[in-house]
């Protein structure tokens, strides 16, 4: 007998009171198993159906641009240039003077050639990630876009814009210019 066994067993062996009642109790969990049986399947259909997150071409997340192969980290500034030239900076650094203006704020001016500074490419491109991933409201829910500006947009142009950012050494009339050393944040 096994020690379940010797539970139902009583000095005078086994009685009809004691199957009965082990019966009922194997009953009963067999019911507890069936519903979470049933439970699980629920569980395991709603993950199923579940949106996955978004892939490049090979099935895989994207790759931060500073994990990439050299072929593949030119294909992507690219890429990052346009989406920063044509979507990013009209929209929300501005155009003409307002590229260059601080209006009293004490901002640096947006770089013309932005891409010459590594900061600003790694935070362009996480910035340009969290966007491809915040902006689709099926993948995000209807906040999406709005914890992208609050918690990416604005932080990244604070700090690219900063006095002590990679900008700071642009000027409005000469352009880019790269930072030294000793200029360094």
């Amino acid at each position: 007998m096994t020690s379940t066994d010797d539970r139902i067993a009583t000095d005078g062996g086994l009685t009809q009171d004691g199957l009965f009642e082990r019966v009922a109790h194997l009953q009963n969990a067999m019911h507890r198993l069936g519903a979470d049986v049933i439970r699980l399947q629920t569980q395991l259909t709603e993950l199923a159906a579940a949106p996955e997150p978004e892939q490049d071409e090979e099935g895989k997340a994207p790759t931060f641009i500073f994990n990439m192969t050299r072929d593949a980290y030119k294909g992507a500034l690219a890429e990052l240039v346009n989406w920063v030239n044509d979507f990013l900076v009209p929209v929300y650094v501005g155009s003409g003077e307002d590229l260059h203006a601080d209006r009293g704020g004490g901002r640096a001016p947006w770089c013309p050639m932005w891409w010459e500074h590594h900061e600003a490419v790694g935070r362009l491109h996480a910035l340009r990630l969290a966007y491809e991933e915040l902006a689709d409201t099926r993948l995000s829910g209807p906040s999406g876009p709005a914890v992208w500006h609050r918690d990416h947009l604005d932080p990244a142009l604070e700090r690219l814009r900063s006095p002590n950012g990679p900008f700071a050494a642009c000027s409005a009339t000469m352009g880019h210019r790269a930072r030294t050393r000793s200029e360094s944040a």
